[in-house]
């Protein structure tokens, strides 16, 4: 979850209107002390995102998530929280969960690429606008092939499929009712109701 806005509040740096960041150019400007909290921001098509800061509702959906995922995936594969993805040049986003081939050791040298990625899941409690829109965009043009967002005050999950440089071909609610498939595990059914977390205040 993320709120886009012209600079981060607190970057001592150029602003974002004023040219377009790269990865390069973000973690030079981290290293020299710009940003108070460079973990807090994405780089979403040459714009730093600062990401709000999370509810104990999300935190408890990220990690509920997260749990359920591990629990019916296999061993070649790693569930993560917050961890970044190098999408492009100028893309770095952080989505609330990301599901990578391999072991966490596999990435001690670099950030997992559109190529490890089976799976990436944002939970969209105030982000509703950003996830479905600029986010859906970039993770399809980088060929994500599996992308929920998790809206819980809808009682749905949004699932993106079939990329392309336009955007997801395939867009489908379903509901707290229905269930999802991941592609990474097509044998398993997650009950959408549980993964919205019923039961939790």
């Amino acid at each position: 979850m993320s709120v886009t806005s012209p600079a981060p509040r607190h970057a001592a740096g150029p602003r974002n209107n004023e040219f377009h960041w790269t990865t390069d150019r973000f973690y030079r400007a981290a290293a020299a002390g710009v940003f108070d909290d460079p973990g807090r921001l994405e780089l979403i098509h040459g714009r730093i995102i600062e990401k709000m800061p999370y509810s104990p509702r999300h935190t408890a959906l990220i990690g509920h998530i997260a749990k359920r995922l591990r629990a019916v995936l296999n061993s070649a594969v790693t569930v993560r929280a917050e961890a970044a993805i190098h999408i492009a040049f100028d893309g770095e986003p952080i989505p609330d969960i990301s599901v990578i081939r391999g072991d966490d050791l596999d990435y001690l040298a670099r950030h997992a690429a559109p190529e490890d990625v089976v799976l990436l899941v944002e939970v969209a409690i105030s982000s509703e606008r950003g996830d479905l829109g600029e986010k859906a965009l970039l993770y399809a043009k980088a060929g994500i092939s599996d992308y929920w967002v998790v809206l819980p005050e809808a009682g749905e999950i949004v699932v993106h499929r079939d990329p392309t440089e336009e955007g997801y071909q395939s867009v489908t609610r379903v509901g707290e009712d229905g269930a999802i498939r991941p592609l990474a595990a097509p044998e398993a059914v997650l009950s959408v109701r549980d993964l919205l977390g019923e039961g939790m205040p």
